[in-house]
């Protein structure tokens, strides 16, 4: 008799929805036909075993010809097959819904077909509340609805920051406003710590920095605090500059907007790497000299 086709379910770490298991159906179903038509085939290919027996091929043809029994026989142990993977299926689908931190409304919620991946990772170690702004603005570009924002955002998640939402009681996230406040609540030891005014205050140019890489640091420093105000940011710089052309000549004439310390500073800038420029080419200078009485 043709070897019994034999269908096993694909093991899957994580199903989300039905769509999927269904698709799963799909491809065990065509691996199960193929299994019997190549049963089929292997035994309406089999040579008689008794040369020139008339009565041997006229029962091959009944048996594997149109309809025979054999045939049938087959088919319906392929159909049988194809049922239990069904119900088996079914089974694993129930029971991913009950045991799935999304809701069944999100579980259901079908992927639309121009979907596309953020691309973006969060693994618990960076800012939860950044994480999250970024993703929204990533779900407005493509437009996602608030189902597909939560299976997207499941997405994003790697490394402790996934083993946090697979441990999430069954059904417990209805939304995505929801799902971004219990992760930012479980991650908020990595939240950036919001920068004052006083922030400004406390930053000082380092003995051996630059002014142009201060300036830029302090900078960045004010475009994280909203709130500081044009006095604050422009008396802040000026304190904070180390001693040199720059912090006098801000002290002799002092200035009244935060954007007029800037293009001050930006003229000791340019004189401050035109010098070391000058500096280099001096010590290039130099060196070749030392050569040239070594020779």
């Amino acid at each position: 008799a043709p070897p019994r086709a034999v269908v096993r379910a694909p093991e899957q770490q994580v199903i989300t929805t039905r769509q999927e298991m269904q698709q799963m159906v799909a491809e065990a179903a065509a691996q199960a036909v193929q299994q019997v038509t190549n049963s089929l085939s292997r035994a309406m290919t089999t040579p008689n075993t008794i040369a020139g027996s008339r009565q041997n091929a006229e029962e091959d043809e009944s048996s594997y010809g149109g309809g025979g029994p054999t045939h049938d026989r087959e088919m319906e142990r392929m159909a049988e097959q194809l049922r239990q993977l069904q119900a088996k299926v079914d089974g694993r689908a129930e029971r991913c819904a009950r045991e799935h931190p999304f809701s069944a409304g999100i579980l259901a919620a079908p992927l639309p077909n121009n979907y596309k991946d953020t691309n973006l990772v969060f693994d618990g170690t960076s800012d939860p509340s950044r994480h999250v702004r970024t993703f929204e603005n990533m779900a407005v570009l493509h437009g996602y609805t608030d189902p597909v924002s939560c299976r997207a955002f499941l997405s994003t998640l790697r490394g402790g920051a996934l083993d946090w939402f697979q441990q999430l009681p069954p059904g417990s996230i209805v939304d995505f406003q929801d799902f971004a406040e219990k992760l930012t609540n479980q991650y908020s030891s990595a939240v950036a710590q919001e920068k004052t005014y006083l922030t400004l205050m406390a930053m000082r140019q380092g003995e051996k920095e630059s002014l142009h890489k201060y300036v830029a640091r302090y900078n960045q420093a004010c475009l994280e605090i909203p709130s500081a105000v044009d006095e604050v940011k422009a008396g802040g710089l000026i304190r904070s500059l180390r001693a040199g052309p720059c912090r006098t000549s801000l002290a002799k004439t002092p200035a009244h907007t935060y954007d007029e310390v800037l293009r001050r500073c930006r003229k000791y800038i340019n004189l401050e790497e035109t010098e070391a420029e000058f500096a280099k080419l001096e010590e290039l200078g130099r060196g070749e000299s030392r050569k040239e009485k070594a020779v």
